[in-house]
């Protein structure tokens, strides 16, 4: 154990889960058995040295198969643009976002690592990266494990797997946000009528237990 939380403290506290496993208490018991310990490309040369001399090795290079790297940020929602989907909320690792179905969704500041994690399910690209102070994300990923670990705890019965990060899927993903990120073109009257959409599919049709003819035809309506 005490091995473990020499390595776990090194770690960058993103919980991004880039490293294979998914978060950094979890990555630093995987090396414990017998994992290579060079994954954390977040953490970089910095953290690989450390756990180098840690575990009396001498790998050399950050393997950045398991990359890309994090810098210091966090993200933002733009809630207008936001149709409440919830996937975001569900990809978070450590619960940094708050929000109803069909509400708008925001970021908790103060819990945000800025792991990404959100941004490749949310349907409608209203997730944006934001870059941050050194102290601001330092206070953030200090108390990652904890909000990590409470997520887990919350959700036993539905325990994240193992994320497979394959790195030509790692870099893709990477390619398709920083480029969503670059070349925003929203189209807002489209996001609310998909929201009116599945309100009504969902929410309206159990609450007044409409039919489906009803339904198509109050959505049909909308529509015109």
């Amino acid at each position: 154990m005490e091995l473990i939380n020499l390595i776990h403290k090194e770690l960058p506290q993103i919980q991004c889960g880039r490293c294979d496993t998914p978060g950094c208490k979890q990555y630093a018991q995987a090396i414990v058995d017998g994992d290579p310990h060079d994954r954390c490309v977040p953490g970089g040369e910095k953290t690989l040295k450390n756990l180098n001399t840690i575990l009396k090795k001498n790998i050399k290079k950050v393997d950045i198969e398991y990359g890309p790297t994090i810098k210091e940020q966090k993200v933002s929602i733009i809630e207008e643009e936001c149709i409440g989907c919830k996937k975001c909320i569900d990809a978070c690792p450590v619960d940094a976002i708050v929000g109803s179905a069909n509400m708008m969704h925001s970021i908790i500041n103060d819990i945000c690592t800025g792991c990404e994690l959100c941004i490749e399910p949310c349907p409608v690209d209203c997730i944006e990266i934001v870059s941050t102070s050194t102290k601001s994300i330092k206070k953030a990923r200090d108390a990652s494990q904890y909000f990590f670990d409470l997520k887990e705890s919350l959700s036993s019965d539905r325990k994240r797997s193992k994320l497979k990060n394959f790195s030509d899927e790692n870099l893709n993903i990477s390619k398709t946000i920083n480029t969503q990120i670059t070349n925003r073109n929203i189209d807002k009257s489209k996001n609310l009528k998909n929201m009116q959409i599945h309100i009504a599919q969902k929410d309206l049709k159990s609450i007044h237990e409409l039919t489906d003819d009803a339904v198509n035809d109050l959505i049909e309506k909308k529509s015109d």
